[in-house]
């Protein structure tokens, strides 16, 4: 059943307080400017002399600009190979459960992915717009079937073409900040025999 969310309101009877207090000082009207109103001046100053096709030509390209170029994550170009490690732990905020009201992790409880799951999978974080890393991931050996290439910017239809693959877009930059990846091109799979992730950085010289 869907919940509904009411908000307790307290009516009074403030007909009963109302009383005219007179005139204190000066009144002048309003002078701030509708919303709306700005909103459309601005909307004729930007489309002004246009016809609706060319005006609704223009609104498509712009929404098609956006999808295919989400806001971008500059990150400077490595210049030095590097590698750290990663760790996936968490600690439990509240006591986890499953359908049968079974509990499998503690509050308070340290739980590695790792000791579930394989990661089994790289990821591959470029910045499209680059055409040396567009070069170097075609020359680039995963070491897992499933790969994953993230732009961090350019255009998603341009380097699909070139790379003849899916991609992907990481989005206000949420991976980049959850791994601290610094430069790119960078690299993210399993450490060979340890529950960690390995980070990879590839210098491009």
């Amino acid at each position: 059943m869907k919940k509904r969310y009411i908000l307790p309101v307290l009516f009074f009877p403030l007909c009963v307080f109302a009383k005219d207090l007179g005139t204190i000082g000066d009144i002048w009207e309003i002078q701030e400017q509708n919303l709306l109103s700005l909103i459309d001046e601005r909307l004729k100053e930007q489309f002004e002399g246009k016809s609706e096709e060319e005006i609704q030509a223009e609104v498509k390209k712009r929404v098609e600009e956006n999808a295919l170029r989400p806001p971008p994550v500059y990150l400077p170009v490595a210049t030095v190979d590097s590698e750290r490690s990663f760790d996936p732990s968490y600690t439990v905020e509240r006591d986890l459960a499953d359908h049968k009201g079974q509990i499998f992790a503690r509050k308070g409880q340290v739980v590695n992915p790792f000791d579930t799951v394989p990661f089994a999978r790289t990821l591959i974080f470029i910045d499209g717009d680059d055409e040396k890393q567009i070069e170097w991931i075609k020359s680039f050996k995963p070491e897992t079937q499933m790969v994953k290439i993230i732009l961090l910017n350019g255009n998603l239809r341009e380097v699909t073409e070139k790379l003849d693959t899916d991609l992907y877009f990481d989005q206000n930059g949420a991976l980049v900040k959850r791994f601290g990846i610094k430069a790119v091109p960078s690299v993210i799979d399993e450490m060979p025999n340890q529950k960690l992730l390995r980070i990879r950085e590839f210098g491009l010289k």
